[in-house]
């Protein structure tokens, strides 16, 4: 059953065994997992659950309806985009389907260093192929790799780099674009993107489990430390985005609640608002790392200008990426991915420097411009803090052995770009920088990576509520149980106990399927 928060009149009650915050890649995953051992829940969304054929192309009405804050949401001082997906199914309603397994030797120092028990490679395969058969996770096939994945795949061989076609979660679809940043409107069970909107939600109500949709979780409940419930607020139909408004004042409609009893509390709410949360509600935290250790895997684009039409616009936009300097066997806390990119129009006039007729000249390029992604295994942390309404405060600055990383990344990345035949490069920053000779590209090194003067993305913020066996330095255990707070339950991101290195919606997925049918097994909690 769902429930629409719009179409709530009055103060509603639910008296249940597990409430699950969030309905992304770790919520969903819990949600069903639980309803389908018989356990009565609830999954609790602040955003709206979309039917995808409704999804436009238009890209501000998208922007409204699949990500918070409109896709704005920024570090403190406006150096870092960060998105993240509101609604149900989460980011995997946007993301681009890539569907990594966790590098071996992560898990592998996650336990070594933080003491998480049953973690290892072999442990954790077994919830990885579960969450793959459910998913749908297959290998991309080569003629399914497009003319933007070619030209970085050529300047890849070319340099004699390392890359691979990868996996990803998504069916057969009819009208693959990069307009699948905006959701996919061909996704359903079996058809293309297998968002948990479409696999997840609907086998966990299925089994009972009822959905509350733009319904606003404000307070985690504990009673003598144990967990008792949670508070939301439901959103009036207007009001697309949830806004995190003072007690004190009145909104333009009667507000109604729902007070939840329960056993447990899953938090699955992304690793900005599920720190907040915890921060807000006042749990306990004796080791005083709740919203602390964020990591945000800080992307910077650059573009190359090729001769002949690329139309890196259509077909799958991810497929094929270069992971020749992310070496996490011998490095495990450095280095960075080389990842194709590409949007739709708009979003790459957005994301062009220059201005006026130089922006529109750019443009003009349009079908001819191929472009990637640095996406950095981040050393550097930040942390998420509240400000007086309650609402996050995310502070992130690059360490100098990031930025280093960084101006490494975007000369090896024009490197590949011009090895694959590009006339012209494209540099980030907020001024246009043209490079037409590979020896010119130590300008990167000499303007280095300074914060409002380059574009710097971010699509996986973790890591602000990590687990581990030491309650000093860690907030959860190795399953996912709050330290402090018995009952209280992360399955997201915020998990991590360092950068994960690779795009995280496989491993989220997975952890959330550990820890549920751990707690399962051990029910009551």
């Amino acid at each position: 059953m769902t429930i629409q928060g719009h179409d709530v009149r009055q103060n509603l009650h639910e008296t249940v065994d597990v409430c699950v915050v969030g309905t992304g890649a770790g919520g969903a995953v819990a949600a069903k997992e639980l309803a389908q051992v018989g356990l009565s829940v609830v999954m609790l969304e602040a955003g709206a659950a979309h039917d995808p054929k409704t999804f436009s192309r238009h890209m501000p009405d998208m922007l409204l309806r699949l990500f918070w804050d409109a896709g704005m949401r920024t570090t403190h001082d406006g150096s870092v985009l960060i998105s993240q997906g509101l609604g149900v199914g989460g980011s995997t309603v946007h993301n681009l389907c890539y569907a990594v397994r966790p590098p071996n030797p992560i898990l592998e120092n996650w336990g070594a260093e933080f003491g998480i028990q049953d973690l290892s490679p072999r442990d954790f395969s077994w919830s990885l192929n579960r969450v793959e058969a459910t998913l749908g996770v297959k290998p991309i096939q080569e003629n399914q790799v497009n003319g933007l994945n070619r030209i970085i795949r050529q300047g890849c061989r070319a340099m004699g780099w390392r890359g691979t076609v990868q996996k990803h979660n998504r069916g057969p679809c009819p009208d693959c674009s990069a307009d699948c940043l905006l959701g996919c409107p061909a996704s359903e069970p079996g058809l293309g993107k297998q968002s948990m909107a479409v696999t997840y939600i609907p086998q966990a109500l299925e089994a009972g489990a009822r959905l509350y949709t733009n319904c606003l979780v404000e307070a985690i409940n504990t009673e003598h430390g144990r967990i008792v419930g949670a508070t939301a607020r439901f959103l009036s139909e207007n009001m697309q985005q949830p806004r995190h408004t003072d007690t004190k004042t009145k909104e333009s409609r009667e507000v109604y609640q729902l007070t939840v009893h329960s056993k447990a509390v899953i938090l699955a709410a992304g690793a900005v608002n599920s720190p907040q949360l915890w921060l807000k509600s006042r749990l306990p935290d004796p080791g005083k790392h709740a919203g602390r250790n964020l990591h945000l895997h800080p992307a910077i684009f650059v573009g190359g200008i090729f001769d002949q039409e690329i139309d890196a616009y259509q077909g799958i936009p991810q497929s094929f990426y270069v992971d020749h300097f992310l070496n996490i066997a011998r490095n495990s806390d450095s280095g960075y991915l080389l990842l194709p990119a590409f949007g739709p129009m708009a979003l790459v006039a957005l994301n062009m420097p220059s201005f006026g007729q130089e922006h529109r000249d750019l443009m003009r390029c349009y079908r001819s411009i191929a472009a990637l992604l640095v996406l950095l295994h981040d050393r550097s942390s930040g942390r998420v803090a509240l400000d007086r309404q309650g609402r996050p405060v995310i502070r992130y600055r690059l360490s100098r052995a990031d930025r280093a990383s960084l101006v490494e990344g975007l000369i090896h990345g024009a490197q590949l770009l011009f090895a694959a035949g590009a006339r012209e490069i494209i540099l980030p920053y907020t001024q246009r920088t043209a490079i037409t000779r590979e020896r010119d590209l130590d300008v990167i090194r000499r303007r280095g990576i300074v914060e409002n003067d380059i574009l710097i993305a971010s699509s996986h913020p973790q890591g602000t509520l990590r687990m581990g066996s030491d309650p000093r330095k860690t907030v959860v255990d190795s399953f996912g149980e709050a330290h402090a707070v018995k009952g209280l339950f992360v399955v997201d991101a915020s998990l991590f106990p360092t950068s994960i290195g690779v795009p995280p919606m496989l491993t989220v997925a997975a952890m959330a399927d550990r820890i549920a049918r751990r707690l399962a097994a051990n029910w009551p909690p």
